[in-house]
């Protein structure tokens, strides 16, 4: 599948949605617990595409593994790695090794990968490397680790078996049915300041990230292929600099800097030159 037009304004767009969320949830785990966090988003998004679709929703066995690959186990192991690791910025870093894992996962189904695509990704990756300094590795970074390889599972998942989906509706199911399997980890590391800025922040996360960011996510997905459109993912890291700078007013290391230029560098060759042949 070749880059559109379409496609690369998605790819902005998400890197803006996405990398915009971390600073959001940095201020929201003051308020809320990782697993609240979690649930809420869920939560809200349920009820924001349920009532988009009327209720409606896609639904399958298909759609039940996507749906847990990609948002309840994924979720559960984004929080738990980031809450258990000395250094969040290093488990995120595990957590973006997602299309390291696309790419191994597509060569064994027998994809024919671009060479400049898989040149590009490895250098991204290399990039968000460079921008942590820590190189402390522990249960946390471990149990990122895996949400990467899940993340990833889900990502060719659906690409192969429900690459025409209606995202809206696929999305409505998602979201429910990652509720019943979320609620029994809310006891875990548990606490909620209950106030008037704590729901505003947790509900304005759950829109930008779950609803608006799934949905561009899956789209990518479908426009670009699983292992151009994982490539792209890495700008959420660069992009999370940024935005934290202008929320938060904290200034990137020079570290991030420098890895930042080469993961512009990695996914402008793998949007620019790759393509994702199936």
């Amino acid at each position: 599948m070749a880059v559109t037009p379409r496609g690369l304004r998605l790819v902005v767009l998400l890197a803006l949605v996405w990398g915009s969320s971390y600073p959001l949830i940095k201020i929201t785990a003051f308020y809320a617990s990782p697993v609240i966090i979690s649930l809420s988003r869920v939560i809200v998004s349920s009820i924001f595409f349920l009532a988009i679709t009327r209720g409606k929703m896609q639904r399958g066995k298909n759609e039940l593994i996507v749906g847990i690959l990609n948002v309840a186990l994924f979720m559960l192991l984004l929080n738990f790695g980031t809450a258990l690791s000395s250094n969040p910025g290093l488990a995120s870093v595990m957590i973006y090794t997602q299309p390291i894992f696309v790419l191994v996962l597509e060569k064994l189904l027998g994809t024919r990968l671009n060479k400049m695509a898989v040149i590009g990704i490895v250098i991204g990756f290399l990039g968000v490397l460079v921008s942590i300094s820590s190189s402390n590795f522990g249960i946390g970074e471990i149990i990122a680790l895996v949400g990467g390889l899940t993340w990833a599972g889900g990502t060719v998942f659906f690409s192969r078996k429900i690459p025409d989906s209606d995202v809206i509706k696929l999305n409505a199911f998602m979201s429910l049915i990652s509720i019943p399997i979320l609620i029994p980890f809310t006891p875990v590391d548990f606490y909620f300041k209950v106030s008037p800025f704590s729901f505003l922040m947790l509900i304005s996360l759950a829109i930008l990230a779950q609803v608006v960011g799934y949905t561009i996510w899956f789209n990518m997905v479908k426009e670009m292929g699983s292992v151009v459109a994982s490539s792209s993912s890495l700008l959420v890291p660069v992009t999370s600099y940024f935005m934290t700078f202008i929320i938060l007013r904290d200034l990137p290391t020079s570290l991030e800097i420098v890895g930042s230029a080469i993961t512009l560098f990695g996914v402008y060759l793998s949007l620019s030159k790759g393509k994702d042949t199936f």
